[in-house]
């Protein structure tokens, strides 16, 4: 049994047989609110109900971040099996958890100082995130100190890149950065936005095209200029749409030596903002640390 538990967040996408395989605690990113009621991610709405409630009517879907109290409650059950725990969460700049994680860290740190809790800022999110929680996970499965689990994820980090496309401006308005006029008159267009991740953890705009063909080139055009390797670990996550992620993963394996290509859903969570159809793909070489 590996000395150092992973914790992470729902937006990472981990497949529950990995989670199970490498015994990482998978947490709520946040709490979905949609008419009044709430409802956790992955307990008590799956996340194809979830999408269907934003497709049903979108201003009725909301988030509501965790409290302190909730982490440490969750840091609590998982002291219980180990006294060295690495929670990686989404990235800062487009979350409150990291900040909220730590408040938490200072209390149990007061009840529990015997525990050693570190919380890492990944800088990135869904299908990157998920990579850099795998590596992590890996390399406390090798009997890693937390020291040492902590240094490996901080490098595979590093190598980590995070690519994603729009597949409507529809769901936009959810995120502030256009108004909701604007986003349903963009999505007529039929206008499919691709960002990236930057090294700060942000989103930035790279490109756009007019077909989901176009868009798929794209990615790979743009994931070849990046990693510069053509040896590649690839997970990619899709918001309800299963055939987009599967006609990327063909295109990957025809243009790339894919070490393992592991497809995903997105969460509703961060997914309410960019609607069904964004597809997310995250990758990285193989890396010697871990072999």
């Amino acid at each position: 049994m590996s000395r150092v538990h992973i914790i992470t967040d729902t937006v990472a996408g981990i497949p529950q047989n990995l989670a199970e395989e490498y015994q990482i605690r998978v947490i709520p990113a946040a709490i979905i609110i949609y008419n009044g009621t709430s409802y956790i991610e992955g307990v008590t709405l799956s996340v194809s109900e979830a999408y269907q409630l934003i497709r049903k009517d979108p201003d009725r879907f909301t988030t509501s971040a965790l409290t302190p109290a909730q982490f440490l409650d969750e840091y609590r059950e998982l002291s219980k099996k180990t006294k060295d725990i690495l929670h990686i969460a989404l990235s800062s700049s487009l979350s409150a958890n990291y900040r909220t994680a730590g408040l938490a860290s200072e209390m149990l740190l007061k009840e529990s100082p015997q525990t050693n809790l570190k919380i890492f800022d990944c800088k990135t999110v869904a299908g990157a995130q998920g990579l850099i929680v795998l590596s992590a996970a890996k390399a406390a499965a090798m009997g890693m100190s937390l020291d040492q689990v902590a240094g490996i994820t901080e490098q595979v980090r590093q190598k980590t890149k995070g690519i994603m496309m729009l597949d409507t401006l529809r769901y936009v308005y959810r995120t502030g950065r256009m108004s909701k006029m604007a986003s349903r008159i963009a999505s007529m267009f039929n206008i499919k936005p691709i960002n990236r991740m930057t090294d700060e953890g942000t989103l930035e705009f790279v490109d756009k095209v007019r077909n989901r063909e176009s868009g798929y080139k794209r990615l790979i055009d743009l994931i070849k200029e990046e990693a510069k390797t053509e040896s590649l670990h690839f997970m990619i996550m899709h918001a309800a749409a299963p055939e987009m992620a599967d006609r990327l993963a063909e295109l990957l394996r025809q243009e790339f030596n894919c070490l393992r290509v592991l497809i995903s859903e997105y969460s509703p969570v961060m997914g309410y903002g960019a609607g069904p159809g964004a597809i997310f793909v995250g990758y990285h070489p193989e890396l010697e640390l871990l072999q």
